[in-house]
């Protein structure tokens, strides 16, 4: 069986195309189109160029599918319309052009699925977990029986630096001024140090990981540390760093820097010394939850009638 997901993010439209036999599963498509939500988002409201372009990779996607032979289609949307006046707009008209029904997740289930994706490839049965997106954060602690507490926050790479940055590159200032939002915020929804590892996921951690291999031969667990270097050392350098970006993630050039502060602002406040940066995220988990929905069996005529006494 073939299952195309589709998710509709701030930054990017990505199109996962998976093969499924049994409870297992492999990706054998992954393509993305940029999303451009933030720059076609007018006050609050997307504007009709963004919304034109959306329908557009959501078509592209759907020929990726029928290429592919997909036997079913799911599309969720994340921070991309969670914080958009006209989202209904959105998706009314996304469905009527393309036949797509987006399915709106909550900042809970997205963590949710975060937490699905992270336990499918982890041995720790504890910790903390953080998917940063272009449009949020969420953040979440977890043990053997399932998340313990989770929060989504808009402060995803793009908001922020959209929110906070004035040039290309932060400066020292405006990189402090995002790590206290971060820790304000995990202060505001009652998050307290648990001190151990995080595990980051989503297309920024991947970057940063890749910058930090190529500027500093970092590679597995990135500390704390290291981390707090690399943001002095680029943003005393501006114009080295968009050298530097521009050959690791060239369009994340205005992103990159800011998510690197915000994953810092969440080590700094949660008492990690480091960072673990995971290739799996809400597609994944999203995945996991298909399967484990299809796994379930159907229940009997008799367990029908029982249930309803």
């Amino acid at each position: 069986m073939r299952i195309g997901i589709i998710d509709f993010g701030t930054n990017t439209l990505r199109l996962d195309i998976f093969e499924t036999e049994d409870r297992e599963y492999r990706s054998i498509y992954d393509f993305a189109i940029y999303s451009k939500i933030v720059e076609n988002t007018v006050g609050t409201s997307l504007s009709q160029e963004g919304i034109e372009h959306v329908i557009q990779a959501i078509e592209e996607h759907q020929q990726a599918c029928r290429h592919y032979r997909c036997d079913r289609v799911e599309c969720f949307s994340t921070a991309s319309l969670r914080f958009i006046d006209n989202a209904e707009s959105v998706l009314e008209q996304v469905e009527f052009r393309t036949g797509i029904k987006i399915r709106m997740i909550s900042g809970d289930e997205e963590a949710n699925y975060d937490y699905l994706a992270l336990r499918s490839i982890s041995d720790s049965e504890s910790g903390i977990g953080c998917d940063l997106g272009g449009g949020s954060i969420q953040v979440f602690t977890y043990d053997k029986n399932g998340p313990v507490k989770s929060a989504s926050y808009p402060l995803g790479s793009s908001r922020t630096a959209k929110r906070f940055v004035k040039g290309e590159i932060p400066t020292a200032e405006e990189i402090a001024d995002i790590k206290k939002c971060v820790g304000d915020s995990l202060s505001e929804t009652g998050f307290v140090p648990c001190c151990g590892t995080l595990f980051a996921m989503g297309g920024t951690a991947k970057a940063i990981q890749k910058l930090c291999k190529t500027a500093m031969g970092k590679s597995g667990k990135l500390f704390l540390s290291d981390i707090n270097i690399a943001l002095s050392l680029l943003s005393e350098r501006p114009d080295e760093a968009l050298e530097l970006i521009a050959d690791v993630a060239p369009k994340r050039k205005r992103t990159l820097v800011p998510g690197m502060a915000i994953l810092a602002g969440v080590m700094e406040k949660m008492g990690c010394d480091g960072m673990e940066v995971h290739a799996v995220g809400v597609r994944e988990g999203f995945m996991e939850s298909i399967l484990n929905d299809d796994s379930k069996p159907e229940p009997n005529l008799l367990d029908l009638i029982l249930g309803s006494i």
